[in-house]
């Protein structure tokens, strides 16, 4: 399984298959401003094409957006303002980072801490860099296991376990489990919903971005092994849902979990 996860693709193609509804976006916005030091520098590890950085920004937050992917960065730099100076992108590495021990007094990170390749180290850099008594958010959208999404997720993660694969490993890994080892660190989290939403979606739509391995999840598995899995995965949607081009709801919501002393004062 190959263990370079930085994404390569097409960066505004990456925004449009995970673009949330603004009022969404709002929320999840306002739940971290509310615990964030004010006037102080925070780092975004994952920032990708800054779709946090960004509206942190616009809010006033100064944000370090730290990511693996020079083209996800040039992307966030050709979206902000030209007048602006933050989001301020930093290329590095969440398993080294370039950064002085507790320079920061709050970090936090989305959809990222699934794909390192060992997370203890990253946890171990993020503990380094996070100042004393500060703040680290892990945030994350949680799909309904009724809905197509939550369904089909559980069920590929399923078909890899039968096959004898280790879901620890990166692209595998799932946020119960980012959370149990952030908490083995950082202790017990004050954990927020700051958004529920729900979409339109048909079976076979979340299927055909299996098949392309559109969201990580789906990536690492060797191109035949994949193709049967996907297949596999056909059959059984169909049971499970009938016509696979039938619109169904898919219920879903953005959690924040909010680590160390900091958490604990604001919650």
């Amino acid at each position: 399984m190959a263990h370079d996860t930085a994404f390569h693709g097409d960066p505004q193609h990456y925004d449009r298959t995970r673009a949330l509804p603004p009022e969404v976006l709002q929320a999840i916005v306002d739940r971290l401003v509310e615990r964030l030091p004010q006037g102080e520098m925070v780092l975004d590890v994952g920032a990708g094409s800054g779709r946090f950085a960004l509206p942190l920004a616009e809010r006033g937050i100064p944000v370090l957006a730290l990511d693996l992917s020079p083209q996800m960065l040039q992307h966030l730099q050709a979206k902000k303002d030209r007048s602006a100076l933050f989001p301020l992108p930093s290329l590095g590495d969440a398993m080294r980072l370039p950064f002085l021990d507790g320079v920061f007094p709050a970090i936090f990170s989305v959809h990222t801490l699934h794909l390192v390749a060992d997370l203890e180290s990253t946890l171990d850099e993020l503990a380094r860099v996070l100042r004393p008594g500060g703040l680290f958010a892990l945030g994350y959208i949680d799909h309904a296991l009724q809905g197509p999404v939550g369904w089909t997720l559980a069920a590929w993660r399923r078909a890899l376990a039968e096959r004898g694969y280790d879901l620890s490993q990166p692209m595998w890994r799932d946020y119960p489990q980012v959370v149990e080892a952030l908490t083995r660190r950082f202790g017990q989290p004050h954990t927020v919903v700051a958004a529920r939403w729900q979409k339109q979606v048909t079976p076979a739509q979340v299927l055909e971005g299996v098949s392309k391995r559109q969201f990580t999840p789906y990536w690492g598995l060797p191109a035949r092994e994949h193709a049967a899995v996907v297949a596999e995965l056909q059959q059984h949607a169909a049971h499970v849902f009938g016509n696979l081009d039938t619109p169904r709801a898919d219920p879903r919501r953005f959690v924040w979990h909010f680590f160390g002393s900091a958490a604990a004062r604001e919650a």
